[in-house]
């Protein structure tokens, strides 16, 4: 398969399983993950895994992470100045195809509005400071 421009042979990734495992044996928090990260970067040339730090559900964001199975979401509610996110492994979950296209179409619209709202900051800002 292709994923994120790269060829991946999905049996080379985690598993659903082994992921939450590495998380509920460490703090559970964004460190953890660094073993997969480098394990992937090693293997396929790019780390594969992003965080999406927008409201999902309940939740404060997310992190994405390809795994045998499909595309597992991992939630956190907290964050800190030393082990950044602070996951809930027992919420993760597969995403299916439509809650997929679903936060991509949420992702769309909100750097939609974000690119807008910041070329109305420049716009204002530099007018400011021709005066």
């Amino acid at each position: 398969m292709i994923y994120d421009g790269v060829s991946i042979d999905p049996e080379q990734l985690y598993s659903q399983q082994e992921v939450i495992a590495i998380l509920n044996k460490g703090s559970s928090a964004d460190c953890d993950l660094v073993a997969i990260r480098n394990n992937y970067d090693k293997k396929f040339g790019s780390e594969l895994i992003y965080r999406y730090p927008h409201t999902v559900g309940m939740d404060l964001g997310v992190v994405l992470t390809p795994v045998k199975e499909g595309f597992l979401c991992i939630p956190f509610n907290e964050m800190d100045s030393e082990d950044y996110e602070i996951f809930e492994p027992d919420k993760a979950s597969l995403l299916s195809a439509g809650e997929l296209k679903s936060i991509k179409k949420e992702w769309d619209r909100y750097t939609r509005g974000l690119s807008s709202a910041l070329s109305s900051m420049w716009k204002i800002q530099h007018a400011r400071e021709k005066k």
